[in-house]
């Protein structure tokens, strides 16, 4: 198993070239589509999800790249850049990364939302200590 994961010249029999190809353009639509509902969340003033999925579709343009780049070096074989290693800790990386994401939003939005909103509001705070008028 870890000859056929650490080879260096893996050879040109790399029969997934469509698949993840169509998973890149899938994640390059993904983070799209995030990135849609970040801006109308923030609009909404939902600033808990501001917080916690800043960066979640620009990290998901960052996959879809190195999934490029990957399917690039298999298809032209060169050496070493075109192990099965890269492929595999690359693939690793995004479902630990989709996993973390999808946590995230299930058990620890709720919550953080649900803090946020029961915190006084901070004009009621501000407006406290101004004179009346």
């Amino acid at each position: 198993m870890m000859s056929y994961l650490l080879s260096g010249v893996p050879g040109s029999a790399f029969n997934y070239h469509y698949e993840m190809l169509g998973l890149a353009v899938l994640l390059i639509l993904a983070a799209f589509a995030l990135k849609s509902i970040y801006r109308n969340k923030v609009n909404n003033k939902d600033f808990v999800f501001k917080r916690m999925f800043k960066k979640t579709s620009n990290r998901l343009i960052y996959f879809s790249i190195g999934i490029l780049f990957v399917i690039l070096v298999r298809y032209e074989n060169i050496p070493y850049f075109a192990m099965r290693l890269w492929m595999f800790l690359l693939l690793l990386g995004l479902l630990i990364f989709l996993g973390y994401q999808a946590y995230k939003y299930f058990k620890i939005y709720p919550v953080e939302r649900d803090k946020f909103e029961s915190q006084p509001k901070i004009e009621n705070i501000k407006m406290k200590y101004l004179p009346n008028k």
